[in-house]
């Protein structure tokens, strides 16, 4: 069954690589993704040696990946696979909810973030925005994080987010929202070089090491700074 969404005008469709160890999932989804007109499955596959295989042979722009692949932990693989296709992005798909598989898919240099429920059009969604350079972390999911964790942002400065001064929480809402630097930029008026400063000071100013942090603080405690 096609799900239609709206496909922005690619120059050529995004190249889709996909590892799951359920095949009838895996084959599903894939059939779904192959029918949007800027989506290609280039390969799939069920665990970590075939899979660092299709990467190297078949050079997808996007990773679909699940945490259990058996008796491999998906996780693992990461470093591997950023060593291999530095520029790759990575989005987790699976049906594991627990903050500390979330903490580790951050940790990890994952791109992205979905539980296997969610419907087909964010799949396709987030596959898009990966592909602009954004990132993908389900919303509830971060939010429900943030809020057991407090710790999440490694050792913040008191205050977290409403330490930042007002320009820098608009950055910081912007990352949330998945936002390049470029965009940000764009939206704010100001030089892509002038927002990657800005938010080399604010990961500074909270003392985290990654965006994805950043938008996980934003998303905690945004209602105390609106």
């Amino acid at each position: 069954m096609n799900h239609p969404t709206s496909a922005p005008v690619l120059q050529k469709p995004i190249r889709v690589g996909f590892i799951d160890d359920h095949t009838l999932f895996r084959e599903s989804v894939k059939s779904i993704l192959n029918d949007e007109p800027d989506i290609d499955v280039v390969g799939d596959c069920a665990g970590r040696s075939d899979g660092l295989a299709m990467i190297v042979r078949k050079k997808p722009d996007i990773l679909i990946q699940d945490i259990n692949l058996g008796s491999i932990d998906g996780l693992t693989m990461m470093p591997e696979i950023k060593a291999i296709a530095p520029k790759l992005k990575c989005l987790i798909l699976t049906g594991l909810m627990e903050e500390h598989h979330i903490l580790r898919a951050i940790r990890s240099g994952a791109d992205g973030y979905l539980l296997k429920d969610c419907a087909m059009p964010a799949l396709i969604e987030a596959i898009r925005k990966l592909a602009e350079g954004r990132t993908m972390w389900d919303p509830l999911l971060i939010a429900r994080l943030a809020g057991k964790n407090p710790k999440l942002s490694e050792k913040p400065e008191p205050g977290g987010i409403k330490s930042l001064t007002a320009a820098e929480s608009k950055i910081a809402h912007l990352i949330a929202e998945g936002l390049t630097n470029r965009e940000i930029g764009k939206h704010l008026h100001l030089a892509e070089k002038t927002i990657r400063n800005r938010i080399s000071l604010m990961m500074n100013k909270l003392q985290v090491t990654r965006r994805a942090k950043i938008a996980a603080l934003y998303t905690r405690d945004s209602d105390t700074i609106r």
